[in-house]
């Protein structure tokens, strides 16, 4: 065997178990001890790192499933030390996609092979059939894909496995899988509130977004929200809704995702309100709690036709997004991104498969699917904002697809105000030319 895991969490054991079911077992090692207690037939747990490197068979392959960041960085330190030229380091994990290529040329000095994989399908997929996405040179993917494609989903046969270029490419990819992510999960969120604002209680709501979840708007979120939204806690009997706390986590993807979008000049409003929305949700002491008689908010005038065009479109123009983003990276880093792939590789196995990613390759044809659905978004947002419901995914999408059919961006504004202040200088939309406007001296 040359395959080795190390990371003996919830998605390391996981996928240990896929690849010993596929007929590839590894051997498995974790830096906690008590990690290392993990006992299954088939699989090795060594007790150290030099016998997990001992036990493979060259080239040797070993899998990172630990956290991202500084653990990731010491272990790396460990390995170059034990590993030998033409060894292969996979970071399977949510790395940020710059320390994937940082590493990757820190190791190529000593002739070992970092790759980069995301991997998104959570725990169930990491047990049956991932998602994977894979950046690296194109050498060690001749030798890597074969190994990777029996551990991951399958669609129509074919495994969702893709390469995506070199350095953090693949990181990369599945970073902008999770900004999109969190921009859906956020407009989901927001329909429920609007639904609640009709009147329904959270399991009917859960009952109208299962409708839902067939046709256009199928997939993965949608199926499990309608799932949840119908569930009631054991004990009390109450719907789980109203007894969990609405402060929700995130693991630094989403954030990273509008960072590189800012940093590329690429608007991503649908994916930053989401982020938004969770930090406000993780800042309880900042609240300014009123009186106001929710009862009075409802709102039955509230069509649900124009809260499935809400989502509908909100779910759309987040795709959007995201695929300007990876089309501009994709230039920018010189990568082998193309938006095809992205959503062959999401089709199963992946958090963010569903219907609408026929639609991704053509951003042209999401912007179409939104504006067709832009009247019933309009409209709830309206609602929303009368009723002091926030639906910041659903308003600031509204508002970027506003803004692209706009024949003039009050941002024409914006300019004069640079030049006034700071000379910036002013271009004239008719012929190109560049001036100054009539205050400073120059243009006088």
């Amino acid at each position: 065997m040359n395959l080795a895991i190390i990371g003996l969490g919830v998605m390391g054991r996981n996928l240990a178990l896929n690849f010993r079911d596929a007929g590839q077992p590894p051997v498995v090692w974790d830096p906690w001890p008590e990690a290392r207690d993990w006992q299954v037939d088939g699989i090795k747990v060594c007790s150290d790192l030099n016998m997990l490197v001992q036990s493979l068979s060259t080239p040797r392959i070993v899998m990172l499933l630990i956290k991202a960041g500084e653990p990731v960085q010491q272990l790396v330190q460990k390995l170059q030390d034990v590993l030998a030229p033409g060894d292969i380091i996979i970071d399977a994990g949510n790395a940020y996609y710059e320390d994937t290529s940082e590493n990757a040329r820190l190791l190529k000095e000593r002739g070992i092979h970092y790759a980069g994989l995301g991997v998104s399908g959570g725990a169930e997929g990491a047990r049956n059939g991932p998602s994977m996405m894979l950046g690296c040179p194109k050498d060690v993917r001749s030798v890597l894909m074969p190994l990777l494609s029996i551990a991951a989903a399958k669609n129509n046969g074919n495994p969702c496995l893709g390469w995506f270029g070199d350095g953090g490419a693949g990181h990369f990819v599945k970073m902008v899988h999770n900004g999109i992510e969190y921009a859906i999960m956020q407009a989901i969120a927001e329909s429920w509130q609007l639904l609640e604002l009709t009147g329904m209680t959270a399991a009917e709501a859960g009952g109208q977004i299962a409708i839902w979840s067939e046709g256009d708007l199928a997939g993965y979120l949608m199926e499990i929200s309608a799932e949840v939204l119908q569930t009631n806690d054991p004990i009390s009997g109450q719907p789980l809704i109203n007894i969990v706390d609405h402060a929700a986590g995130q693991k630094g993807t989403g954030g990273w995702c509008v960072a590189s979008a800012l940093e590329l000049g690429v608007p991503v409003p649908s994916i930053m309100a989401a982020v938004t929305m969770r930090q406000i949700s993780s800042h309880p002491d900042m609240a300014v709690v009123g009186n106001q008689d929710k009862s009075k908010t409802r709102d039955a005038s509230l069509a649900h036709d124009d809260i499935y065009d809400a989502l509908a479109a909100s779910m759309a123009l987040a795709l959007a997004q995201g695929a300007h983003l990876l089309n501009v990276a994709n230039q920018e880093h010189n990568w082998s991104i193309e938006l095809g792939e992205a959503p062959r590789v999401w089709r199963s196995g992946s958090i963010l498969r569903m219907a609408l990613l026929d639609k991704f390759s053509d951003r042209s044809d999401l912007l179409a699917f939104a504006q067709h659905h832009a009247s019933g978004l309009r409209n709830a947002v309206a609602v929303a904002a009368m009723a002091g419901v926030p639906v910041p995914a659903m308003a600031s999408g509204l508002s970027y697809l506003d803004a692209f059919q706009a024949e003039r961006l009050p941002t024409a504004l914006v300019q004069l105000q640079r030049d006034r202040f700071g000379a910036h200088g002013l271009k004239n939309k008719s012929t190109g030319e560049r001036f100054h406007g009539p205050w400073h001296g120059a243009a006088k």
